[in-house]
């Protein structure tokens, strides 16, 4: 019981590191997407009326990555919970199993029944836990979603630069790739997250 307890311990801790290390990256990734759709609104409006569909994109690339930034500023502040909670969880487990011991050793009646009563409190902060947890989760379907949604923003990015000079196009084509990239990018960090959400699921 004290080893899969352990497991599970280092389980919820593994879970938090990877959280903290995939929202770094994407959070960098949304600044460099917020930037890139600047400098293409830009453009595209020098190409006057010809490039109002790729400055279009372009602004909708940018509120893109302004709702990214958002969606992984509420899942930082799901994980500064959930940390919270494995920490305290794993310093509880500690200390049962000396009040245990100690209830084990005395016999006392009274002990026993404290040792029982702060396990039910153990066993209902576990609940919390899952129910954190399960939000996370949530969370991060709701962010593959939106990394799915500038997979195609990208590819109509590529489209509409098509609609300019060949000097435009030369331009517009390099910020269309560059969504691409950012796009995919984060589509496949979002997956190999879930994928390992899923996986250290109790």
């Amino acid at each position: 019981m004290q080893e899969t307890k352990a497991q599970s311990e280092r389980r919820g801790f593994d879970r938090v590191t990877s959280l903290n290390e995939a929202a770094k990256e994407l959070i960098s990734r949304s600044f460099r997407v917020d930037l890139l759709a600047l400098d293409a609104m830009v453009q595209s409006k020098r190409g006057g009326g010809s490039l109002r569909g790729f400055d279009e994109v372009s602004s909708q690339m940018r509120s893109w990555s302004r709702d990214l930034h958002r969606e992984l500023e509420e899942l930082r502040h799901l994980s500064r919970e959930v940390v919270v909670n494995v920490s305290t969880a794993s310093k509880e487990d500690h200390l049962l199993r000396l009040l245990a011991r100690a209830a084990a050793s005395t016999g006392d009646e009274l002990a026993t029944k404290a040792v029982a009563l702060r396990e039910t409190g153990q066993t209902e902060r576990g609940q919390q836990l899952n129910v954190r947890w399960r939000r996370v989760l949530s969370s991060l379907g709701d962010l593959d979603q939106l990394g799915m949604m500038a997979v195609v923003l990208s590819r109509s990015a590529m489209i509409e630069a098509s609609s300019g000079n060949p000097e435009q196009r030369a331009q517009l084509n390099d910020v269309s790739q560059e969504f691409y990239r950012n796009s995919e990018a984060v589509v496949a960090v979002l997956k190999a997250l879930l994928k390992v959400m899923r996986q250290a699921e109790p």
